[in-house]
């Protein structure tokens, strides 16, 4: 009798921790799969800075190629990693989260070293690309310590007191108010007022 008195208590735990774990993944999906396509709008709108700058004549051929490898990086693995959640959402692996960490990895490698490798001239503009960079690199972080770990990165400490990841319209909302803003520079304001994401 007593035996049996454990093992529904025992299994009562398991139940409520396997709930727990699965509103946890279906949190981190969720979230990521809703903030995923802004953060690749924002990558494709450094691009489109780009052209219409360097079409107006106002932007140097090296700070252009520097800026356009920076919306490339971005969007090629903001999209390996959005082809990443969506393989994990219809087919859950530990492998394919162990592709979303190194993907997340790589990104919070290669734009701020890109970054700090662009140099770009213009401060007002040069401040605007870090602005974009850093709300890109700030948001998939946040994803990163939301995904349930695995062995191997389970020995490796987790971000204490991250932030609250922002959702599609808080996203578009910093987006507008980091980098689109108007400058006081009617060239340059010209160009940015093309970046907003509605």
């Amino acid at each position: 009798m007593q035996s049996n008195s454990i093992m529904k208590a025992v299994l009562a735990i398991a139940l409520c921790v396997s709930l727990v774990a699965t509103g946890c993944t279906a949190q981190w999906i969720s979230v990521a799969l809703a903030d995923l396509p802004v953060l690749t709008q924002m990558a494709l709108n450094i691009a489109s800075l780009v052209s219409t700058l360097q079409a107006g004549k106002q932007l140097n051929g090296a700070d252009a190629v520097a800026i356009s490898n920076i919306s490339a990086e971005a969007t090629k693995d903001l999209s390996l990693l959005q082809a990443l959640y969506n393989e994990y959402k219809s087919s859950p692996s530990t492998g394919t989260i162990e592709n979303m960490q190194n993907v997340i990895a790589e990104i919070s490698q290669n734009l701020p070293a890109l970054l700090a490798a662009a140099h770009i001239s213009d401060a007002v503009l040069s401040a605007r690309i870090t602005a974009a960079v850093n709300l890109i690199l700030t948001t998939v972080q946040s994803f990163a310590a939301l995904i349930p770990q695995t062995s191997a990165a389970a020995k490796e400490p987790r971000g204490a007191g991250q932030k609250a990841i922002p959702n599609p319209k808080q996203l578009k909302q910093q987006w507008n108010r980091q980098v689109c803003a108007p400058t006081g520079n009617s060239a340059l304001d010209a160009v940015l007022e093309g970046c907003v994401i509605e």
